[in-house]
């Protein structure tokens, strides 16, 4: 039985990865923050079993015995899981936090706040389930995180947005020293950086006016260019940062 956990799965790219995840693999646990006027409500994490697979979850990313007894439950469940991705990221708010266009913006509560969500999910995640990964002889079990190519110090030439730069840089290097360490564990795995493309989502709506309408990708095309990706990795992919287009991005 195949299973996949999807992070981040109340986000425009999390909720599509969540539905296309369900076309390929027998349970689904779609992980989400609660809302905030029901926090205090319920008991975290909430997992209910929806229909077709799909399991709910509500929790904190940030919780570390959140993330602990989600892996419990899985592993007393399955035993195993064959894809983890994680979809959750932070690039502008509704109470001020917005990528810098010079450095006179740069702010310390900001920047703690996007390398918390950005970065640190990525490791704490990591910490509890790259365990359970599958150990396969057919496929490379997967865990992707998505990052985007400004994170790459190579390819930036316009300069600006600092925090998240600097927060999907330093993403994109936990994702390469960890795919070095789960090799040694499970040799049969693949642990990647994804970039999206431009995509339509709540994430990248105030900065669209200037991306060609080509290069504006829907939830659907996005996740689904990700997932030719994922669907056809080999075990030499472990540690690398891919495009949409199945292009290689320097770290």
């Amino acid at each position: 039985m195949s299973i996949a956990i999807i992070f981040g799965a109340n986000g425009g790219i999390g909720q599509e990865f969540v539905k296309q995840a369900l076309e390929r693999h027998a349970v689904v646990y779609a992980c989400s923050r609660p809302a905030a006027d029901i926090a205090d409500d319920i008991t975290l994490p909430n997992i209910k079993p929806m229909d077709n697979g799909l399991q709910s979850v509500q929790l904190n990313v940030l919780d570390e015995e959140h993330l602990k007894q989600l892996a419990e439950h899985v592993s007393s469940q399955y035993g195993h899981v064959d894809l983890i991705v994680n979809a959750t990221g932070i690039l502008h708010d509704s109470n001020g936090l917005q990528p810098e266009k010079k450095i006179e913006d740069f702010n310390l509560e900001n920047f703690n706040k996007v390398f918390q969500i950005n970065t640190a999910s990525t490791a704490l995640i990591a910490k509890y389930f790259i365990s359970l990964l599958k150990k396969s002889e057919s496929m490379p079990s997967v865990f992707a995180s998505l990052s985007a190519r400004v994170g790459s110090i190579g390819d930036n030439h316009l300069g600006g947005w600092y925090s998240y730069r600097a927060s999907k840089a330093a993403l994109n290097q936990i994702v390469k020293t960890l795919s070095i360490e789960a090799v040694r564990r499970n040799k049969n795995t693949a642990v990647i950086a994804l970039h999206p493309g431009t995509t339509d989502t709540n994430l990248s709506k105030p900065f669209q006016q200037n991306v060609k309408p080509e290069k504006l990708f829907s939830s659907h095309y996005s996740v689904s260019k990700m997932f030719q990706i994922i669907d056809n990795l080999f075990i030499e992919d472990n540690g690398k940062f891919f495009a949409w287009d199945g292009s290689t991005i320097e770290w």
